[in-house]
């Protein structure tokens, strides 16, 4: 038994030892893939070493950080290749993960979010053929779907750019009828009644007309209008005649009495969310109540949300009012680097010789010293002590830096505190009358203390607020009852300084210079020229401390003008917030001349358009492109074929017939085939030696020039230069296009509206 005992016991000491051996060869293999990149191979090695030792606690402690890491790694990689467009590849890395931890948040959200992009990606591309078509509503639509899933996404943002812009030169409104609503019409009638030129219209356009019962249809009007729209004389007609109109389809309109019961009853109401990443919701919210008169707004402060309910016109301008608010705070990186310099030199030189003698009595022996003692004072009985010879030969020089060099990230108009040092105890003990005692702790800050608020402006420059205070701790002082407390030496500085991106500000001067001299001279002897250096110790002791601060701000997030067409827009009348305003347009199909010889009191009717070809030969006769009758014209010069990489520069010439003080314009351009270079002033403005106003700001994403150009003292007429832009070209492309797309003069011109864009196209070679 005793031998069968010993058996067992050996079989299981060699089964252990060799899982033992089986494990560590496994986890040492698996450290290996893991190193090799081979993650999943490498932790199928290490779980299997886990299985065969399971109360190794190294071996899951691996594990789990080397899953971590790896993990953790794969992640940013994905985002950043995510954040790039590489989607495939961040979605094969969100996958690995996935492979070794199936619930993983941020992989699938990374995943959704991939998903998102791509549905996106088709979305803009519906959306692109869309605006080529001339299809600006449904692009509008399809933007912003995209736009509230995805805020920051630049492709849509930029195609939402360009869509403003359309809307802004055609001045477009609500819903457009199809070619209906766009037909050219002249209406000439005295004491009609309504449901007259309402069946007029109907026949010339082809829209159907639906009346409510309380629309009084016999009352009668006067109406001449000649050379317009269908769109514009109806919306004339509603508006004058107190009431509104329902789009049903694209040729079906249903007109309603403009009352608040009527109104309530057809006016379509839409319930919007907006989830705001950066502004705040009560502020925001009090804007849209303010602006738009807007009642039913709810703000959830947790979510940061707010939910309104409005018509459609206002639900519009509350996307733009809150697109304005809705931007990343301005942030800026502060470099700071403290220093301070501290220089000592120490010199002591000399012989100190004994300056004390003490004589005392020696009490006579197993007894003390009495009065009749003295009577045999002697020589012996008297005991002297001399203070020690002390020879001096000292000199110290240090020298030493005490530098800080933090780097704080602050936003806009908050505060930042900087402490390197130490927090200092100062004990109070505090004792009544009754003979409790109690000791209370208050804890003193020594060191560096460095406080900044940051103010940042929209040309890029900073002002900072900074506060800075240097202690340290001169002695300790120790009161009668016991109680240590320290003298603290402090130096402050405290100023606003405005500095540009990256310019660098050095504050010196704090300077502490001390300089103590102190000598242990034999008197009299002491006093000797030349012969008195051997009677006499001198210490010759000098520190001289300095801090210096260098400040540098670097932006991180500045603060943006934003582009004339979103900062400025119409909001409609204080009734009908979000309308169009009224105005009646040439047709731009030609004008449209009544026949007949119908009496003045009588209705002459709606005639149709001219023909076709009649049309467009009056409309290559006023073409002038840039002119606004004979008073004023904007145009181009530069070269109309340049190649890839070639620097080429574009003038906008001016021809005024009247005074112009002032001129703002909005250029565009493809930023895929050409970058601004520079921009600069010409000589327009400038005539007769006029000092001017000369700014402009380069949107690189978008492909936008904003220019403001103000002549002081009064306007100039004439011919010349308004500015000169320098491109760079990026790419060969066969037509690449320049465009003046909004221009302000000021006094407008008395010939009529601007016509635009106003173009210059060139071809890119290679």
């Amino acid at each position: 038994m005793k031998r069968c005992g010993l058996k067992w016991v050996f079989v299981v000491s060699a089964a252990v030892w060799l899982a033992g051996c089986a494990g560590q060869l496994a986890f040492r293999d698996g450290q290996g893939l893991v190193a090799e990149g081979r993650y999943a191979d490498g932790f199928a090695k290490l779980e299997e070493a886990i299985r065969l030792e399971p109360t190794n606690a190294e071996y899951r402690i691996y594990l789990t950080n080397a899953r971590m890491g790896v993990i953790s790694n794969l992640i940013a990689k994905a985002e950043a290749m995510r954040r790039q467009g590489q989607l495939e590849e961040a979605e094969a890395h969100y996958r690995s993960v996935l492979a070794m931890d199936d619930r993983h948040a941020m992989a699938r959200a990374g995943i959704e979010a991939i998903l998102a992009e791509r549905r996106h990606a088709l979305a803009l591309k519906e959306a692109e053929e869309r605006f080529k078509k001339g299809d600006v509503a449904g692009t509008e639509e399809i933007l912003r779907t995209v736009l509230a899933e995805n805020p920051e996404q630049k492709q849509a943002k930029s195609l939402l750019g360009r869509v403003a812009e359309k809307k802004a030169q055609d001045k477009a409104g609500e819903v457009q009828l199809a070619a209906a609503y766009r037909k050219p019409i002249s209406l000439d009638y005295r004491d009609a009644p309504l449901r007259s030129v309402f069946d007029m219209i109907s026949k010339v356009s082809g829209i159907n007309f639906f009346f409510d019962k309380d629309v009084k249809t016999d009352a009668k009007i006067n109406v001449s209008a000649r050379n317009t729209t269908v769109e514009d004389a109806l919306r004339l007609l509603l508006a004058t005649n107190q009431i509104e109109q329902k789009v049903l389809n694209d040729n079906t309109i249903l007109v309603y009495p403009s009352t608040p019961q009527k109104l309530k009853d057809y006016q379509t109401l839409m319930v919007r969310s907006f989830y705001l990443a950066n502004a705040d919701a009560k502020q925001v919210s009090t804007t849209i109540k303010t602006i738009l008169k807007t009642k039913d707004i709810v703000v959830n402060e947790k979510l940061n949300l707010i939910i309104m309910r409005d018509t459609p016109d206002v639900v519009r301008l509350a996307e733009r009012l809150v697109a304005l608010e809705d931007i990343g705070e301005a942030e800026v990186m502060l470099e700071v680097e403290v220093m301070e310099l501290k220089r000592t030199r120490l010199m002591e030189l000399g012989i100190r010789w004994p300056d004390q003698l003490t004589l005392s009595v020696l009490p006579a022996s197993g007894s003390t010293f009495t009065l009749a003692d003295l009577k045999n004072l002697g020589d012996s009985k008297v005991n002297a002590s001399l203070s020690n010879m002390v020879f001096n030969a000292k000199k110290e020089n240090s020298q030493s830096n005490i530098l800080a060099n933090p780097r704080i990230r602050v936003k806009n108009k908050e505060k930042a505190k900087i402490l390197i040092g130490d927090r200092v105890p100062v004990i109070t003990t505090t004792s009544t009358a009754t003979g409790f005692v109690s000791d209370s702790v208050n804890y003193v800050e020594v060191g560096l203390k460095l406080e900044v608020e940051p103010n940042i402006y929209l040309d890029e420059e900073v002002a900072i607020k900074i506060n800075l205070e240097v202690s340290s701790i001169v002695r300790e002082v120790l009161s009668r009852s016991g109680t240590l407390s320290y003298q603290i030496g402090t130096r402050n500085a405290s100023t606003v300084l405005k500095l540009k991106d990256g310019e660098t500000q050095v504050l010196a001067g704090l300077i502490s210079d001390e300089d103590r001299n102190s000598a242990n001279k034999v008197p009299g002897l002491g006093d000797l020229p030349i012969v008195g250096r051997l009677f006499s110790s001198h210490k010759d002791d000098t520190q001289k401390t300095e801090i210096v601060l260098s400040i540098t701000p670097r932006l991180m997030r500045a603060v943006r003008r934003p582009d004339l067409v979103i900062a400025e827009f119409e909001s409609g009348t204080e009734s009908s917030i979000g309308r169009r305003t009224l105005a009646l347009r040439s047709s731009p199909e030609g004008e449209v001349r009544p026949g007949g010889g119908a009496a003045s009191a009588a209705p002459s009717g709606a005639l149709p358009a001219q023909a076709a070809g009649q049309r467009e030969a009056d409309a290559k006769a006023a073409q002038p492109s840039s002119t606004t009758g004979s008073g004023f014209s904007l145009g181009w010069q530069g070269p109309s074929q340049v190649k890839a990489g070639d620097q080429f520069s574009l003038a906008l010439r001016v021809q005024a017939q009247q005074a112009v003080m002032s001129l703002p314009l909005l250029i565009g351009f493809d930023p895929t085939l050409m970058q601004v270079v520079s921009v600069a002033e010409g000589d327009f403005l400038r005539q007769g030696g006029a000092q001017t106003n000369f700014t402009s700001r380069i949107d690189p994403q978008t492909g936008q020039v904003f220019i403001g150009a103000m002549r002081q003292g009064g306007g100039t007429d004439g011919a010349g230069t308004l500015m000169n832009l320098t491109f760079k070209a990026l790419k060969a492309s066969p037509q690449a296009n320049v465009q003046l797309l909004s221009v302000t003069p000021d006094p407008q011109p008395l010939g009529g509206p601007i016509v635009l864009p106003v173009g210059h196209a060139l071809a890119i070679g290679k």
